[in-house]
């Protein structure tokens, strides 16, 4: 598999997860919280991925990326207003943020990842046949 090839899957799979973080936060809630706030966790880690992922691909003003992952977020809390099973909540909106945020830092940890697996496949020897 090509770097270029591994580039444009790795962005599908940012943009599948963008799609999905979408649909599951306006669907009726699947996590009964019982008033705990054990969703927070999701909302920190969900953000946290989505901003990891994306971040392999944007190396370079990563900060303006981060802005669009936090409005982002933000939107789909002012969203939930407006669908009958859910409501905007500033903790949430502080969750998804926290997990840009720690997201961002797992990306300077381990940056370009994509472009690491695609230089390790080629050095693997190939398959016998």
């Amino acid at each position: 598999m090509t770097a270029h090839v591994l580039q444009r899957l790795w962005r599908g799979l940012g943009w599948f997860g963008v799609v999905v973080t979408l649909l599951v936060s306006l669907m009726p809630p699947a996590l009964d919280v019982g008033g705990g706030h054990t969703d927070k966790l999701v909302h920190l880690a969900g953000y946290a991925v989505l901003m990891f992922w994306w971040a392999q691909l944007v190396t370079r003003r990563r900060w303006k990326l981060a802005m669009a992952v936090v409005l982002f977020g933000l939107a789909i809390e002012l969203l939930q207003g407006l669908t009958p099973d859910r409501q905007p909540d500033l903790l949430d909106a502080l969750a998804n943020s926290s997990g840009v945020l720690l997201g961002w830092l797992a990306a300077r940890l381990m940056p370009n990842l994509p472009d690491r697996i695609a230089a390790r496949r080629a050095t693997l020897p190939a398959p016998h046949r």
